[in-house]
């Protein structure tokens, strides 16, 4: 007799969120291929088109960072009696089943002071205190976030396991396209803010503390003074405030159009203080786009040896790393071809490969081999 489908609940309630939204739209996706578990997910309401077949979605409209979510997302919890759930974020509802699984994007909250009040701050390390304690495991999107992790939580160790993230078959898809020309590629939809024809660097993200965009634009005017026929593009960023000369915000873009923006830019530059990860560094190899990024453990993690690292906290040295670049063809060659090669490890059918077996290990813990076993091309 063969074995039900274990249910699987996931709170999708961030799924139009800039990182988190990008990882739940990616997980969800994957374990749909996989067809292993009944899966269902927690939206908001309008949200439900976000996701694919053999996904069941359930509105739950509670307001993020409320008491209120905790009391909702554990009744939908109660109606739906999933075997396993899966927080996507580090708020885990009250009391939630013995089953969790939780993932920590970063501890940003707690380790960049500018990036939140105090209230917040204690809000943080409250939730990530209750969710390693409540959860039977914890994923971490880098080796970065997981060695913050066990330094706020160090009895916690056996139960985090580091899984990163994937790359929509997009960004691969506008680089076979473009068949030589970076520009075939950047033909944005009739719905793009984007529709401008011209060279450009791209800065794609938001513009929290931690993004370090003030850097950017303070060095931005030395990089254009030399490239004049360039732009700096902004998306993420809301249009409306003073920039440098060369630069322009275009707001949020949607996410059928973030692949050919990523693959029409001469380079992407990522000069975060802080990331748990940098998913824009992937896409953008991915994409056969060069990137220029700042020298911290978790964007050196993501990007291996295909890219240009500077300073953050330096003007200079991000101006110099991006001149360097922009005028080095043959540099930007290579780091194509790294990049492509690197990117190819980062797919959303390896991340739901190995959270498969994250859920196997929580669902089946006294089992020798459990359904997911045979699921083995990643180390």
């Amino acid at each position: 007799m063969t074995e039900r489908k274990k249910v699987v609940l996931v709170d999708a309630r961030k799924a139009r969120d800039f990182g988190i939204g990008t990882y739940v739209r990616g997980l969800l996706g994957g374990l749909a291929g996989l067809d292993r578990f009944q899966l269902q997910a927690l939206v908001l309401p309008g949200d439900e088109a976000l996701f694919p077949a053999g996904v069941t979605t359930t509105a739950c409209a509670a307001a993020h960072y409320s008491f209120g979510e905790l009391v909702a997302v554990r009744q939908a919890i109660s109606a739906i009696a999933p075997d396993l759930f899966h927080a996507p974020h580090y708020v885990v509802p009250l009391f939630p089943p013995r089953a969790t699984v939780v993932t920590i994007h970063d501890l940003m909250h707690l380790t960049r002071p500018e990036h939140a009040t105090s209230a917040k701050r204690a809000y943080a390390r409250w939730m990530i205190g209750r969710a390693l304690r409540l959860s039977a495991r914890v994923i971490a999107g880098s080796e970065e976030t997981k060695k913050e992790i066990l330094a706020f939580g160090p009895a916690q160790s056996g139960k985090v396991v580091v899984i990163s993230y994937g790359v929509r078959k997009e960004f691969f898809e506008g680089e076979e396209k473009k068949g030589g020309s970076r520009r075939a590629a950047a033909a944005p939809s009739p719905s793009s803010p984007f529709k401008e024809s011209f060279p450009y660097v791209l800065f794609l993200g938001n513009d929290k503390p931690h993004k370090n965009l003030d850097g950017l634009l303070r060095a931005w005017p030395h990089v254009h003074a030399a490239h004049p026929a360039l732009s700096l593009v902004l998306a993420g960023v809301k249009p409306g405030q003073t920039l440098p000369d060369g630069t322009k915000a275009i707001g949020w873009v949607p996410d059928e159009d973030v692949p050919a923006l990523v693959a029409g830019a001469r380079v992407l530059v990522q000069p975060s203080f802080a990331e748990g990860f940098g998913l824009p560094v992937i896409e953008a190899q991915a994409a056969g786009t060069p990137v220029a990024c700042s020298d911290l453990p978790a964007l050196r993690e993501a990007a291996g040896d295909a890219a240009v690292f500077f300073d953050p906290a330096d003007v200079g040295s991000i101006a110099a790393a991006l001149g360097a670049l922009l005028g080095d063809e043959e540099k930007r060659n290579l780091l194509r071809k790294r990049g492509r090669e690197r990117a190819a490890e980062f797919t959303w059918s390896r991340v739901a490969e190995r959270t498969a077996r994250i859920y196997d290990s929580v669902l089946y813990p006294f089992k020798e081999k459990s359904p997911s076993e045979e699921l083995r091309h990643d180390s």
